[in-house]
């Protein structure tokens, strides 16, 4: 399908689509880097039996465009795409949203959108937002204590510091082009998550989709954590599913969560960073809980997106 900048996304989709004799909620699920949308496919198929499930790969990864440069990777832009999704796949009925990794960073930005509160009925977050890391050790450099410095070291240079090397210019791309991140991914998995002795093998193209989308972390990350914004609450509930073992955002980063959002709720998960391939059953329970909270088969949808304007086919 395609997006409103000329982007064509491929749309993935598990369990009957909604109807008047059937109806039932529909999940939107946002994949991070460098993922598709099969990284979901577990917790899909936990909640197809009760919802219908959209994933879909993010511009520049899988069968979508295969975009390259940081302008195409802002914020705006992937805002749009999604919103694009949303209107093409439940154009009568609000979704809830679920967010991993950049799809949860950029899902609290999504969320705080004027479109929101129309066509988003929940949010499910494996992430803070990039603002909310910034003012986290905003305030804590502040307040320069030995544990504040600590904290606030360790979150900069070993917690993100991955994420740091992927901002730099040409490095990451010989690291993936090498084949070094593959591998690198590969025994992250393994080791981090318990599942020593399964066969871990990202698709093919990985190292592809790897190189363009270093472009979302060169387009938002340092723009938004070296310069975070005010907290403002998004009308839109949210719950943060807070992974215990996860290296890169640990429990502690979710601290000023609650001041983003009017209803926010959280749970924890035994996991490192990969929750939904280690413990789908559990994310899946996750989403499902918030969906039937906050159900809206039967409510009627808020006046629609307008209407895409047909682009021009991508690259």
């Amino acid at each position: 399908m395609p997006s409103p900048a000329g982007v064509h996304l491929a749309v993935h989709s598990w369990g009957p689509a909604p109807s008047a004799a059937a109806p039932r909620e529909v999940v939107v699920l946002l994949h991070g880097f460098p993922d598709r949308a099969q990284f979901w496919s577990q917790v899909a198929q936990h909640l197809q039996g009760d919802c219908h499930v959209i994933a879909y790969d993010m511009r520049g990864c899988g069968q979508s465009t295969p975009i390259h440069g940081r302008r195409h990777y802002r914020y705006a832009a992937l805002i749009d795409d999604l919103f694009a999704v949303i209107q093409a796949t439940s154009p009568h009925q609000k979704v809830h949203l679920v967010g991993h990794d950049w799809g949860a960073l950029y899902g609290w930005d999504a969320v705080l959108d004027a479109r929101a509160s129309a066509h988003i009925a929940s949010f499910v977050t494996m992430a803070p937002s990039l603002n909310q890391i910034g003012l986290w050790m905003r305030q804590r450099l502040l307040r320069p204590s030995p544990g504040n410095l600590a904290q606030l070291l360790h979150q900069g240079l070993v917690s993100n510091g991955l994420m740091l090397s992927f901002t730099l210019p040409v490095l990451p791309e010989l690291v993936w082009r090498s084949g070094a991140g593959r591998w690198l991914m590969r025994q992250m998995l393994q080791r981090m998550e318990g599942l020593e002795g399964q066969v871990i093998e990202p698709p093919p193209g990985t190292e592809a989709d790897a190189v363009r989308y270093l472009g979302i972390y060169r387009a938002n990350l340092l723009q938004q954590v070296l310069r975070p914004q005010a907290p403002r609450r998004t009308p839109v509930p949210v719950h943060a599913l807070i992974a215990l073992r996860d290296p890169f955002l640990p429990p502690r980063v979710f601290e000023g969560c609650a001041a983003w959002a009017t209803d926010f709720t959280h749970s924890t998960v035994d996991a490192a960073h990969w929750a939904p391939l280690s413990q789908a059953q559990q994310v899946a329970k996750t989403v499902q809980a918030m969906a039937r909270r906050w159900a809206v088969a039967q409510v009627p949808l808020a006046p629609r997106i307008p209407q895409v304007s047909q682009p021009t086919p991508g690259p």
